[in-house]
């Protein structure tokens, strides 16, 4: 009986060896999970030394091309800043497809209120708290996004795991506008087969699609004209919640400038007859505007009228936006009285800009349930003296859909005597039902974790999506250990994450084909 038991015990020992996926992760954090996590603060804490905001990434390139070069691998350097180097298979894995690790070594720095720090010539202080299983910066930005997936993916180099043929390439400016990724050359990227991206902030979640991004910048001038009516009023809206226009798109926030917009609409429809002295609102392109105020010129005998309008515009925004915009506030405040106005054309188009372009969620995807296909959000507008200024930024995960809506906005802004440009922000990465290594991934983690990975699409940019424009035939997916409050001085690294993130590629790396 003694005997047959340890008979048995041997055999799951063996099985265990010959089929490491078998074990969950938990199990496998307990073997290796503590050396993983260790090496790969180390590699951290080496990239933390290097200031690297965005379109300053000189310094990180050179020091991550010579850790390189100090690995023996041979490395290239683009003109702008990224850098690419090819990894040999470990021994009996040569025949393996060429894969490609990739992240971004650029950082949002950021400080707490009160403190001195230049991003430009000081280093990221790493705190580590073992007992919360945390890793954070004192008083900055920690650099996690995405210096976690870098730091994996130098411990990947180093030969922490075993893998077929790879190709790593660290990217610039992926923070503010993708500069890195769109002068790409489209050869390092030829012949892989597939790209794992690293910056992903969710260890049980796999991104697989993104929407592509366009900034469209609008100006015009004005012409000025004496003033309408003797009383200067401000309206101010305000109490917003606001949000970043891609990832809370879904969320059915209002628009504080298209709201006061249509109030300015609602005020010239009902024949009270006004001037606009100053329109503004919204602080970037990609913010959905939390606040909006205008000021007007009317008739003073005309006060109580423009309160009754405006009172009926209040209460009729309370009821559209109940249970999503509860804090809702606006004020009627007097203003000092202007010497000029914009003409009634230019107050016009104004308001036929902002009350006919499309805002908000253009389309949703047909593919997963929930995800905003395309949008656009008008994110600045002003109006004033000095002449008009708006921003907006269209997003899609359809090339076709944000085509469509950057015409449309191009052909409003030519009814309106305005002068458009369009500025690329990201590329579209559609969903791929029928991706390989999206499939393997769902059960590799399940066979890994004994639960389910969440399939996940965002709206809003990475990345990937210009990989995927570069060389069509390759299969991609992004993953990442746990973040929290990124590009803030509370961003957290959640260490326990790690070894989740390790195992996955390693089983992955191992079974492509």
């Amino acid at each position: 009986m003694r005997k047959c038991l340890w008979i048995m015990i041997a055999s799951l020992l063996l099985l265990a060896g010959m089929f490491p996926g078998i074990r969950n992760a938990e199990a496998a954090s307990k073997d290796n999970g503590q050396e993983i996590i260790n090496k790969v603060v180390n590699n951290f804490k080496l990239l933390a030394q290097v200031p690297r905001p965005s379109h300053h990434e000189k310094k990180i390139s050179e020091f991550l091309a010579g850790w390189a070069k100090q690995q023996g691998f041979r490395v290239q350097r683009d003109k702008q800043n990224n850098i690419m180097f090819n990894v040999p298979a470990t021994p009996g894995n040569e025949k393996l497809p060429l894969t490609i690790l990739q992240g971004h070594m650029d950082m949002v720095c950021v400080a707490a209120e009160g403190v001195t720090f230049d991003p430009l010539k000081d280093s990221i202080k790493v705190i580590r708290d073992d007992k919360a299983g945390t890793l954070t910066a004192q008083s900055t930005s920690l650099g996690a996004d995405d210096g976690a997936g870098v730091a994996m993916i130098m411990l990947a180099a180093q030969g922490g795991l075993k893998h077929g043929p790879l190709r790593v390439i660290i990217t610039t400016d992926e923070e503010d506008g993708m500069e890195g990724a769109f002068g790409l050359s489209p050869e390092w990227l030829a012949g892989a087969r597939y790209l794992i991206n690293l910056d992903n902030e969710v260890s049980d979640e796999v991104l697989v699609s993104t929407a592509a991004g366009d900034s469209v910048k609008a100006t015009g001038t004005v012409t000025l004209q004496k003033p309408v009516g003797d009383t200067a009023v401000m309206l101010e809206l305000k109490g917003l919640q606001g949000g970043h226009s891609g990832i809370e798109a879904n969320k059915g926030r209002c628009n504080g400038l298209i709201a006061m917009a249509r109030l300015l609409k609602e005020i010239r429809d009902q024949g009270l007859e006004f001037g606009l002295v100053s329109f503004g609102g919204g602080t970037a392109s990609n913010a959905i505007p939390s606040k909006a105020n205008a000021v007007i010129m009317i008739k003073a005998a005309d006060k109580e009228s423009l309160k009754k309008i405006a009172d009926a515009w209040l209460t009729n925004l309370q009821k559209k936006y109940a249970g999503i915009e509860d804090g809702i506030q606006f004020l009627i405040t007097d203003a000092p009285t202007a010497g000029q106005l914009l003409s009634a054309q230019d107050r016009d188009n104004a308001i036929l800009f902002m009350d006919e372009i499309i805002d908000g969620v253009n389309t949703w995807s047909a593919d997963m349930k929930g995800l905003v296909e395309s949008s656009s959000n008008l994110g600045i507008f002003t109006a004033d003296q000095s002449g008009i200024a708006a921003r907006t930024y269209v997003r899609s995960s359809v090339g076709e859909l944000e085509e469509r809506i950057v015409q449309s906005q191009q052909e409003l802004a030519l009814r309106c005597f305005y002068h458009s440009e369009v500025i690329k922000m990201a590329d579209p990465w559609p969903y791929n039902p029928d991706s390989k290594l999206l499939a393997l991934t769902k059960q590799t983690y399940r066979k890994l974790n004994g639960a389910d990975i969440k399939v996940v699409a965002v709206h809003a940019g990475l990345e990937c999506g210009t990989f995927a424009k570069l060389n069509p035939k390759m299969d991609l997916i992004s993953i990442g250990p746990d973040l929290k409050d990124v590009h803030s001085p509370k961003e957290t690294l959640y260490l326990n994450s790690i070894p989740r993130i390790w195992n996955l590629l390693q089983e992955l790396l191992l079974q492509l084909n």
